[in-house]
């Protein structure tokens, strides 16, 4: 396996055994060079084990299927992700394999776990390879899984694992001046016990001849000249300001800030049980995501969101969502009207029409990307083009890619459905892919021409990831947006944090070792300490309150429906509750739920609704023969003798929850012992 010279100068440390980051731009073949790394470490020691970690499900199995795939022959591979059945088996496939890939949040699970099965040690493995390693901070699973490893090498442990970093971007941590981009790298250094980042420094002629970089142009367009669909929406939002009467609240529809406030307003009423208020605010959130959805897409995209969102079910007996409907029944009408109304299209959509025409002549082979923020956005722009007459031919095959993680905005992909799109892209049977961020980091994607930003605002790691899609001769990485907008001057921003970027890491690298070591040093003891402090502070706040003190209650109609007490945990993650009374409360939507993995002990139920105003709660588990109802904490509000509460997380409440006993359970249910 032959490596270039730039990729040998950049591992140089790592074939030493030394714990080293290697930063080279996407397409440099850093997984190739991290394989080669791996093969001789195997190979130079009896009983070496490699664990490498991804954080995103889809690279397990294209690391496993691409580069690692060479080590097959002379090594065991395993590759691991959640959708996986090895998984309840960690233990013992970690300790069968050479190599094992898998998501670094299964790792986490196995370092923490108390099972013998799935239960693994730091020490088990004598290299870990970490994949996209500028997310080794703050609370991302990579750290936590290095402050295990910090910890026990403060306190002098021995045998632990050598640890081999890889990343193109690793960004100045929101960092604008270059001291602050140089602590920032140094933090990264001691959150993966660097002793040193390494690059294309003597062969970095030869890498630049090796990665093309795209051609960057900024494709601007105008505001729409006249908007009556977004001033209608605008107006109608003011009519439920009026209905709400508070005279306080600021109209600056149509933006992230008025969606904050909008969320925010939503908590506090549901905390304080004002119904009224917090009705209003779920659906002028849905008005201003509709604004948001028109500045970035289709009028007729933006009144889908709408008519959906009204066509849902309610609880027509609260005088607020009665209002609303009818206020909503009274526009739709015009509303739709003016979205069909060609007139006042988004220019955005005429500039997008303009780059696809260029880029894919009818017998080209162009591939290309279009990345933009929403799952929303992905599958309005898929519409738009197949309703777009000069880009219906068969020379634009596109499909959307989006994230697997559950969202109640849009469908989610299942990890499958991801596969199946990147295959056919790579095979070329697609050549056009409306992603979200899912697309931009590791995806081994085949070389695209065209690289498109649509209307996005992110930081400088995404914008350098994105640029390294564009891989082929001569491709081009557009950005598409307003003239004069916040967009532009954030991707202006970007390329000087970039600069910025590349200028601290060079400083961290000429660094005289004594001063880098003590300052890794210092770093790694204060991130430890700090972080023994958090955990020792969870720990003791979700023991402040006695669960018999502590009521929850419907997040909609704020009836009272259970005890802090009645709450148990299976497998540690799933809340359920216990009280056989409880169903009283909740009816069963029809219909179960079908998910596309299959679970060890469990399988899903039905939804479950509030039996009073219909309100999501959650779903029922099937545990064991036992239907349990699992709760999801953000339907209800929390109230403990301290104040009520709405929470996003079980793991933030603060009295302490005991995991389900399924002997006991059924025992006091069949009145039987066992």
């Amino acid at each position: 396996m032959e490596l270039r010279p730039y990729q040998r100068e950049a591992v140089a440390p790592a074939l030493r055994g030394r714990n080293s980051i290697v930063w080279l731009p996407t397409g440099a073949g850093k997984t190739r060079a991290a394989v080669h790394v791996c093969r001789q470490h195997l190979a130079s020691r009896r009983g070496g084990r490699v664990a490498v970690l991804v954080n995103k499900v889809h690279l397990v199995d294209q690391h496993a299927k691409k580069e690692f795939n060479v080590l097959q022959k002379d090594f065991r591979v395993t590759a691991i992700s959640g959708d996986s059945s090895h998984k309840s088996f960690f233990a013992c496939v970690v300790k069968q394999s050479d190599v094992v890939i898998c998501t670094a949040q299964i790792l986490q699970n196995a370092l923490v776990s108390v099972e013998e099965d799935t239960r693994v040690e730091l020490t088990d493995f004598s290299l870990l390879v970490i994949d996209e390693c500028h997310h080794t901070h703050k609370e991302a699973v990579y750290n936590k899984i290095m402050l295990n490893y910090l910890q026990r090498k403060l306190s002098g442990q021995q045998g632990l694992p050598q640890v081999l970093g890889l990343t193109a971007s690793p960004g100045t941590g929101g960092a604008t001046s270059f001291e602050g981009a140089v602590e920032h790298i140094l933090q990264i250094c001691a959150n993966l016990d660097t002793e040193k980042i390494t690059s294309a420094q003597e062969e970095l002629q030869h890498l630049q001849s090796h990665v093309p970089q795209p051609r960057k142009q900024y494709d601007l367009c105008q505001e729409r000249a006249k908007d009556p669909f977004g001033e209608q929406l605008k107006k109608v939002m003011e009519q439920i300001h009026q209905y709400m009467e508070m005279p306080g609240l600021l109209q600056d529809f149509g933006t992230q800030v008025y969606e904050q406030r909008i969320v925010e307003l939503e908590k506090r009423a549901a905390e304080t049980f004002c119904r009224k208020t917090r009705v209003c605010a779920l659906h002028l959130r849905k008005y201003n995501d509709a604004l948001l959805i028109n500045d970035t897409v289709r009028m007729i995209d933006a009144f889908q969101c709408l008519q959906q969102f009204y066509a849902a079910k309610r609880d027509m007996k609260d005088p607020t969502e009665q209002f609303l409907t009818t206020t909503f029944e009274e526009n739709r009408t015009s509303l739709q009207a003016l979205a069909g109304d060609r007139r006042y299209e988004n220019p955005r959509l005429g500039k997008l029409e303009e780059i696809l025409r260029e880029h894919f002549q009818p017998l080209g082979a162009s591939r290309g990307i279009v990345f933009t923020k929403t799952r929303q956005s992905a599958h309005s722009l898929l519409s738009w083009l197949q309703d777009t007459a000069a880009l219906c031919g068969q020379h634009i095959r596109a499909a959307v890619l989006t994230g697997a993680g559950y969202s109640n905005q849009t469908r989610h992909m299942t990890q499958n459905e991801q596969q199946d799109v990147i295959k056919l892209f790579r095979e070329g049977a697609l050549n056009l892919l409306f992603s979200t961020s899912v697309a931009e980091e590791g995806l081994d994607i085949p070389e695209c021409n065209i690289v498109v930003r649509y209307g996005l605002m992110t930081n400088e790691i995404a914008m350098m990831q994105a640029r390294g899609r564009a891989r082929a001769e001569n491709s081009v990485y557009s950005v598409l947006a307003k003239a004069n907008s916040r967009e532009v001057s954030r991707e202006l921003l970007n390329e000087d944090l970039v600069e910025l970027m590349e200028r601290a890491i060079r400083a961290v690298q000429a660094m005289p070792e004594q001063e880098y070591r003590l300052k890794i040093r210092e770093l790694q003891r204060v991130a430890v300490a700090s972080w023994l402090l958090k955990e020792a502070r969870i720990s003791e706040r979700q023991r402040l309150h006695d669960p018999d003190t502590v009521y929850l209650y419907c997040v909609n109609c704020n009836a009272a429906v259970c005890c802090g007490s009645d709450i148990r945990t299976v497998e540690g993650m799933h809340h359920v509750n216990i009280n056989p009374n409880f169903g009283l409360y909740y009816r069963v939507s029809s219909g179960k739920l079908q998910f596309a993995r299959t679970f060890k002990d469990w399988e899903p139920g039905c939804r479950i609704v509030c039996s009073e105003c219909s309100q999501d709660w959650g779903m029922e588990m099937i545990y064991r023969q036992v239907k349990l109802p699992i709760l999801c904490i953000k339907n209800f509000v929390v109230e403990t003798p301290a104040e009520k509460r709405r929470y996003k997380k079980w793991s933030a409440v603060t009295f302490p929850i005991k995991e389900f006993d399924y002997l006991d359970y059924c025992s006091s249910t069949h009145g039987q012992s066992f």
